[in-house]
């Protein structure tokens, strides 16, 4: 195998050498072989004109006119068979010429036919593939003129038209994702922007929030306006709720594809791993039974009814110097991976009853008022920082001591809020839809240190 090809590659670079010597001494006669299509396609009709005469001529003159070609000493019959059989191979041999020139024809014809062939395959191709980028720029271009549209509709004065932005804005999160022209990281970064978008209108101010004395959520209005309230008291008051609406629906959409069994778990990953900036926001709306991702609420204000309750943080979330002006609930919430309340400053209560931590928790701030953590989970893995800075306030929140037994029987002991929890976040067990391994609550330090006196 080895010696055919370098015989094969030896000829190929001998007829080229040929070629070459060819093209230098005698231009006219490259031209003529070499040049185009092969000689005797582009002078097909006249060798073929000229065969057939010279093959005809020759037939007919040679065997009768000389001695060539045929067995000498022949006389009478035996030579007049001589001449035909001579002829005859002539013509054989100029038809069999012109048979193969044909079939030469022939194959250039059909050579070039699929040259042609493939050529137009490949420009249908290519024209193909210029209209689906053309078709591809067309959508997206369509696409930013729509989130340009809907980033105005979040200004209009009009809730209906606020609310038509905020889905328009969420379900174009939604195309990009779903675009798989798109490599996954411009799929990514295209849907940041819009929620870039959103989170911004999150964090910007609207006056009447401040104003505690309006109204509260959840349709508890103030019949009468306070004293010497400036302004149309029930107009104000359509306004918030309208904006708390406006609001609450970003929260809402968000939420149903951060966790939601009809997306695909690709749309849901993404939709996980957004960036949440709604850093010194004001919140003057309830969150409940939400599902937030790394949501980030540092140095955010939280004016009236402002419950988390029943929500879950799938990822770690930052209150940090946050400021909690009413009662907050973060009962029964889920923190998958923790939570940071440091610098956090409570000015009424806070419970966070019932509530689990997956985590490690922070909560070196100011606790205003009574904190309950009753019924509480916080995980046995990490050191939770429990700095109540006192400040000028007194916070009421009392430490316990809680003991996990590990299965290898070694005991884990933590400070925890009274009557909170200490468990293993691996022992979850799926038949019975609870954790197997919890310490029982977790006592006032005092009745810890005198149980151990008794027990000693």
């Amino acid at each position: 195998m080895y010696n055919d090809r370098f015989c094969s590659e030896q000829q190929e670079s001998c007829f080229y050498r040929v070629k070459k010597l060819i093209h230098s001494k005698f231009p006219a006669v490259y031209r003529f072989f070499f040049c185009g299509p092969p000689f005797y396609i582009r002078h097909f009709f006249p060798i073929l004109v000229t065969l057939g005469l010279v093959g005809g001529a020759a037939a007919l003159l040679i065997p009768s006119n000389t001695g060539w070609l045929r067995q000498s000493g022949l006389s009478g019959e035996a030579e007049q068979k001589s001449i035909s059989d001579l002829r005859l191979h002539f013509l054989y041999i100029t038809g069999g010429i012109i048979a193969i020139l044909t079939l030469l024809q022939t194959n250039w014809k059909n050579q070039v036919d699929r040259q042609k062939v493939e050529a137009d395959i490949k420009k249908n191709e290519v024209d193909a593939q210029k209209s689906e980028r053309d078709h591809i720029r067309q959508v997206q271009s369509e696409r930013r003129s729509r989130y340009a549209k809907a980033v105005e509709q979040l200004g209009d004065e009009k809730v209906a038209i606020r609310l038509g932005g905020v889905y328009t804005l969420v379900g174009l999160v939604d195309e990009w994702l779903a675009d798989d022209t798109l490599t996954p990281e411009n799929q990514r970064k295209e849907g940041q922007v819009i929620i870039n978008s959103l989170c911004s209108y999150i964090r910007s101010p609207f006056s009447l929030a401040i104003d505690g004395n309006i109204m509260a959520y959840d349709g508890i209005n103030y019949d009468m306006p306070p004293e010497d309230y400036e302004g149309d008291y029930r107009a104000d008051q359509a306004r918030l709720i309208d904006e708390q609406d406006t609001r609450i629906s970003i929260f809402k959409e968000i939420s149903s594809r951060i966790h939601n069994e009809n997306l695909s778990i690709n749309n849901q990953k993404y939709w996980n791993n957004f960036s949440y900036d709604f850093s010194r926001s004001v919140i003057f709306y309830p969150l409940r039974n939400l599902y937030f991702s790394g949501a980030d609420f540092s140095f955010a204000i939280f004016i009236g009814d402002t419950s988390f309750e029943s929500s879950q943080f799938l990822r770690r979330t930052s209150f940090t110097g946050g400021h909690f002006n009413d009662g907050i609930g973060f009962n029964n919430a889920y923190f998958n991976e923790g939570a940071d309340f440091s610098d956090t400053t409570f000015e009424e209560g806070a419970d966070f009853i019932n509530s689990k931590f997956t985590g490690c928790v922070n909560f070196g701030g100011s606790f205003i008022n009574d904190m309950d953590f009753s019924k509480s989970y916080f995980p046995h893995n990490c050191e939770h920082i429990w700095q109540f800075v006192m400040k000028k306030y007194k916070p009421e929140t009392k430490y316990g001591i809680a003991s996990l037994i590990m299965p290898n029987n070694e005991a884990v002991t933590k400070i925890l809020p009274i009557n909170s929890f200490l468990f293993d976040p691996d022992s979850w067990d799926e038949e019975k839809q609870k954790y197997t391994r919890v310490s029982e609550p977790a006592k006032p330090i005092e009745d810890s240190d005198a149980e151990e006196e008794k027990t000693n």
